[in-house]
């Protein structure tokens, strides 16, 4: 069993399972998109911000979040030769660019408010839904005891979380 994020089902990439018969895939829970700004951005001074905002700026992405949605909507914005935007390897060395002035930074909400002690504040995205899914992925058919409770707790969890 294993937990995978993934941006919106109806674009999902074959290598994460949702396609895969040998897998039953359950969404857990939802998560918008937000851009983390450094504390000295011009940015800040605007509550809620625009994908077309955005072409104007250095874009860090973690690559274990993606945004299908949000990604076709800043490449329709900018030329693919043009288009400025850095795949870093953790959310930690996004948010370190980020607030060092580097540029902003896409992630999911809750991550970024967890980090606004870091020297970064967040914004949201107005032209959305921008949203990651987080599902549970299993292997289909027959499921062990053990593997059944960790996914009626993951539900619960996720359920609570929701409430």
């Amino acid at each position: 069993m294993r937990v995978d994020s993934n941006e919106q089902t109806r674009r999902p990439k074959p290598h994460w399972g949702l396609n895969d018969p040998s897998l039953a895939s359950q969404p857990l829970w939802t998560e918008n998109m937000a851009v983390a700004v450094p504390l000295c951005s011009p940015l800040l001074a605007h509550t809620k911000l625009t994908s077309a905002e955005l072409v104007h700026y250095p874009v860090f992405r973690w690559q274990a979040e993606t945004c299908p949605l949000l990604d076709q909507r800043l490449s329709a914005l900018v030329p693919v030769d043009e288009q400025n935007i850095q795949r870093v390897t953790s959310f930690e060395m996004m948010a370190l660019w980020v607030a060092a002035g580097y540029g902003i930074g896409l992630s999911a909400q809750p991550r970024i408010q967890q980090a606004s002690g870091w020297g970064i504040g967040m914004r949201a995205l107005s032209d959305g839904p921008y949203e990651v899914v987080t599902h549970l992925q299993r292997p289909s058919g027959h499921v062990n005891p053990v593997s059944e409770r960790f996914e009626r707790r993951a539900l619960q969890v996720a359920r609570a979380s929701v409430a």
